[in-house]
């Protein structure tokens, strides 16, 4: 083969033996191996000027013992300069856009490793319209608030048309029993009505939604679902995991305006958070359900087309609930789906092994010590596991699993030990763990040996010094340390990719951050102090790829993806108390910016 070298230099270079060539070769890279290394160099070659430096800027390394810059520049979407502001200032040009951040802090843009974009767009779009999509219950306080609300938006409504609402808590109004549909019965008798749970997996019918459903007392449970019934056998209108699916198949859908502005506001919400890119981990049912029968296809489509209409400011990769109509096409025409847009793509199918701790479906080993009646909703059998994931990898896309509770864990790795098996070259981190909420002592040390990866949502803990915690209320004290251990999994060397779970709307910028240093089980691999938060940090900067590829270096380098987050302050060094104060001046993506709230002036 023609090495496109001039012929005197090739045959001089396979002259040398193997060791000088390595030698030549060392002494020749090692200015680029440092600044690979420290991500730092002196900049872009004279006559290829940047088309972007910010100076004046504070960028943490991010990195122990590498020292902070002060400026960087970028080129075509990457960064071409890292250090002080005078090196950066050699890569300028006549065209250069110089922006000076005022001692803002730079850091890499943040990822979510798992969020529902789609339903973080409606309760946005909710809340701009004063309701007008569903009764939003996150602030009620008693059944009897919920059931004024109801009767008020019935007695708005024709006879027959549809109550929904979302976001209720029990606990809120201080129960740990799940409520009865009797209230609902009252405050809506002409009205079918659906309310669903801020977990997402349980719903709240009356007895008008039940009967249009078909639920009555000789109905059976389905499979990986639960009716939840009164002592006589009739439905409380609870309705848990797949059960709800015979309800949602006869809610009317939102509109596809509805839709698209769902999508749009929700890729803003998050690029206004300083986030480039994310993981979907599925499009819950209107008004927010896990359903599996819900037209996932059109959501997909309305996605596309949102995007293609002005491009989306952040990347997407689609996870795709499964079994489904949706996952079905997936996994038969791939080519089709792995890269919708440039921003847009199918990377894994998303199995539920499992529901929620909140509304007890959650699938333990134990009864749960608030209601030992019960040990939650196992939704898939290992088998049905193993044959989504083997369908999912020939395909050439992940699997991401559901599992909460401690025996939904051990099925899923049983099920994954299984595969890695099978297949002894896949790359353990294409098998996911959604949540890995609590686990046996046995199966903490088993993910680990594994490999797989393990999406983390550090705001779903307890906050410090809210007593007793979650873990103590649903499966008892003694087993609290190993709900939500996120901190003893980092220590133990598991791969933890961060993300929140919104599927409402988000929070602060830096709210899981602030969860990961200070919440009960916070992550930090030392706990408090610079390290921990170091640690913690990263969390949100740090990007698992689809395929399982090796995880970024969660730093900015030369070289690098130009992905920045402008913020306020340093969240490296402000009080903890302080943290979810800290403002994204500016996001950018590729060096393009996807967001700023004016204040740079040249990133407006």
């Amino acid at each position: 083969m023609d090495s496109g070298w001039p012929g005197t230099m090739a045959t001089k270079w396979r002259g040398l033996a193997a060791r000088q060539r390595a030698a030549v070769f060392l002494v020749a890279a090692v200015p680029f191996l440092l600044a690979a290394a420290t991500g730092r160099g002196r900049g872009a070659r004279q006559g290829e000027p940047a088309d972007l430096l910010v100076v004046g800027a504070n960028i943490p390394a991010l990195e122990a013992g590498v020292p902070p810059s002060a400026a960087l520049a970028v080129r075509n979407g990457r960064i071409v300069a890292l250090g002080t502001e005078a090196d950066v200032r050699r890569s300028a040009g006549p065209g250069s856009r110089i922006v000076d951040a005022g001692g803002a802090t730079v850091v890499p843009s943040f990822v979510d490793h798992h969020v529902h974009l789609l339903n973080v767009g409606f309760a946005l779009l909710n809340t701009r319209e004063k309701q007008r999509l569903y009764l939003d219950l996150s602030d009620a306080r008693s059944v009897e608030e919920i059931a004024r609300r109801v009767r008020e938006r019935a007695d708005s409504l024709p006879a027959g048309a549809w109550v929904l609402g979302k976001e209720w808590n029990q606990a809120a109004w201080g129960e740990g029993a799940l409520p009865d549909r009797a209230a609902l019965d009252r405050a809506a008798p002409d009205h079918p009505v659906f309310l669903a749970r801020s977990d997402g997996h349980a719903g709240w019918a009356n007895g008008v939604a039940l009967r249009m459903a078909g639920i009555d007392a000789s109905t059976p449970d389905p499979p990986g679902g639960k009716i939840v019934r009164r002592p006589d056998g009739t439905p409380t209108g609870i309705l848990l995991e797949r059960a709800n699916e015979a309800v949602v198949a006869l809610i009317p859908p939102p509109s596809d305006a509805d839709v698209r502005e769902a999508f749009r506001l929700a890729a803003e919400a998050m690029a206004e958070r300083g986030v480039s890119r994310v993981y979907d981990a599925g499009f819950l049912a209107f008004p927010g359900i896990v359903a599996l029968n819900a037209d996932l296809g059109r959501y997909l489509r309305l996605l596309v087309e949102t995007d293609s209409a002005r491009p989306l400011p952040i990347d997407v990769n689609l996870m795709i609930p499964a079994p489904s109509r949706l996952a079905d096409s997936v996994v038969a025409h791939p080519d089709r789906y792995v890269r919708l847009s440039p921003r847009l793509g199918v990377t894994a199918l998303k199995l539920f092994a499992d529901g929620a701790l909140g509304s007890r479906g959650a699938a333990l080993i134990h009864p749960y010590a608030d209601d030992p009646t019960t040990r939650g909703v196992p939704r898939m059998t290992e088998e049905e596991i193993l044959e989504q994931t083997r369908r999912a990898l020939d395909a050439g896309l992940d699997i991401a699993t559901h599992a909460i509770g401690d025996e939904a864990v051990r099925r899923v790795l049983d099920a994954y030990e299984r595969i890695l098996k099978e297949r002894p070259q896949l790359e353990p981190r294409r098998l996911r763990i959604e949540h890995f909420s609590f686990a046996r002592e046995e199966d903490f040390a088993r993910a680990v040996r594994l490999g797989v990866l393990l999406s983390v949502q550090p705001d779903f803990n307890t906050p410090k010094g809210d007593l007793p915690t979650f873990g103590d209320v649903r499966v008892g004290h003694a087993a609290d340390p190993r709900v939500y251990a996120w901190r003893r999994l980092d220590s133990m060397g598991a791969p933890l990719a961060g993300g929140t779970d919104y599927f409402t709307a988000p929070g602060p910028a830096l709210l899981t951050f602030e969860a990961s240093l200070t919440w009960h089980n916070a992550i930090g691999t030392t706990g408090p102090g610079p390290g921990g938060r170091l640690e913690s940090f990263r969390q949100l900067t740090v990007w698992f790829p689809p395929g399982g590829g090796a995880p970024s270096s969660g730093r900015l380098q030369v070289g690098g993806a130009a992905d920045l987050s402008i913020l306020s302050r340093d969240p490296l060094t402000a009080p903890d108390s302080d943290l979810v104060d800290i403002r994204v001046l500016a996001t950018l993506r590729r060096g393009r910016v996807v967001y700023s709230d004016s204040t740079l002036a040249g990133l407006r």
